[in-house]
Parts: structure tokens; sequence; C-alpha cells
């Protein structure tokens, strides 16, 4: 299914990072955006940058308020043809010393808000004809890391969301790409290398735009899954083949045992 400019794209987390990327990349395309976030002043960055991008002041963990912005986005601008969610939260830490309703909230946000936003925009694609769903994953819901337990068991349910809609939807003509990076350079990583330092270090992340690169080689392959940078792929091929041998390498690095 190719781009089609003219058509509309919904972006979630669109007032920073891979989504903001993806906002204005799709927009420059010629794509009518509707550009979700919570951060209202972010998007309002984004709409100097981006004029004619439509932004979205909604919570993904509402799902009312997303089925309205669905509605609205619908009315105003077209049916959806693609939707890139990106909006997330990230922590680090031991799993078992996160009070557990904190470590449930950021499950709400990133698999739940993943979940009501599937929920809302699929149906309006399938009456339409068909879509695609980009949905970000991560390798840390591949390969699990000390002290990223939260995160990643989040993303790993993530993955199995995206398998599913695959297929679920099919015969509905919805494509669904899973992107799972690495590491990216966006506000959040800047923040887990403030707050925990010891953990994420300093090696540089992939950059928002590589990751929309490899997005963007997998719509057009038909893929399912998207494996940005280098030895991504391998890291992922290698968990799923010896499991004890790379979980033993991360938790030697990670916490020295």
């Amino acid at each position: 299914m190719t781009s089609v400019p003219g058509e509309v794209a919904i972006v979630t987390g669109a007032a920073s990072g891979i989504g903001r990327a993806a906002a204005l990349r799709l927009a420059r395309a010629g794509w009518a955006v509707a550009a979700v976030d919570v951060d209202a002043a972010g998007l309002d960055a984004l709409v100097e940058q981006a004029p004619g991008v439509r932004p979205c002041v909604c919570d993904v963990t509402d799902y009312a308020a997303v089925s309205a912005v669905v509605r609205d986005v619908g009315r105003e601008l077209g049916p959806p043809r693609r939707l890139v969610h990106c909006a997330a939260v990230g922590v680090m830490g031991r799993l078992l010393d996160r009070d557990p309703a904190d470590t449930l909230r950021l499950t709400d946000v990133v698999y739940g808000g993943t979940l009501r936003t599937v929920r809302a925009v699929v149906p309006v694609m399938a009456a339409r004809g068909g879509g695609q769903v980009v949905l970000f994953g991560s390798i840390a819901g591949w390969v699990p890391a000390p002290m990223g337990g939260a995160y990643g068991a989040a993303k790993a349910a993530v993955h199995f969301l995206a398998e599913t809609v695959a297929a679920e939807h099919r015969k509905d003509r919805i494509q669904v790409v899973c992107v799972c990076p690495p590491a990216v350079e966006t506000p959040m990583l800047a923040r887990l290398r403030t707050d925990t330092p010891e953990l994420i270090g300093q090696r540089r992340g992939l950059s928002p735009e590589e990751v929309l690169d490899s997005m963007d080689r997998a719509l057009a392959r038909g893929r399912l899954w998207a494996f940005p940078g280098r030895g991504t792929h391998a890291i992922w091929t290698a968990r799923r083949l010896a499991p004890r041998v790379v979980s033993g390498i991360l938790g030697r690095v990670l916490v020295g045992k």
C-alpha cells in the first residue's frame, strides 16, 4: 500500500521525538496530518513548523477522548489512511522496587494507549476499504534487560497486539507494521540519561529519521516487523535462538552479575 499525498494520517506522540518527526515527514509529503499528544505546547511548536498540521490535545489513556479525536478528524479532514502511534513513556529501575501502581500506569500508557487508539481507528479504516497501522514496539520488548522490565513488558504486549490485529484484520486490508528500535535520540532518552546515567550511558542512539526510514521500507515491502539500526535484527534473532545466553550477557553488562 503506497503513500498517497492528500490522504489523512493520525500521528500520536506528535509533540516530540519520533512522533514529531513522523508528523513533519508526512506533512511535507503532502499528507493531511492530525497530530495527537497530551502536550499542548509541544503541538503548538509543531504547528509553527508545519502550519497545515491539525493539533489534537488528547490523553491516549482516555478512550472516549481518543474516539472523539478520530471522529473529529474524520469529519474535518477525512477518514484516516494511516495511523502512526508513537505515544509512550519510559522508566528504568528494578521491576520489583517500583510501586506496582506506577508500573501499571506506565502499562496503561504504552500498551493501553496503543490498544485504545487502534480500537478507535481500525474500524474506521476497515469501513473505507483499508489502511496502514504503524505501532512502535522496542527491541526492549523482545530482549528482557535488567532495569528495563516495566517498559519492556509493556512493549512486548504491543508486539502481541500488532500480530493479532494483523491476523484478525487482514481481510479488511489493514496493513500493520510494528517498528522495534533500540535506543533512539528523543527527549525521553535524554531524560533517562539524566535520571539514570549509570544505566543508560552516553552511547548515541539512532536518529528518529533512521527509525522512520525503516518504517517506510517495511510499509513498502509489506512486512510486519521493522528492526531499525545495525545489529538490531541480529539481537532479535539471537534472543530467539539462545535466550539464556543473551540474557546472561545483558545481566553481566548492565548489573554486573
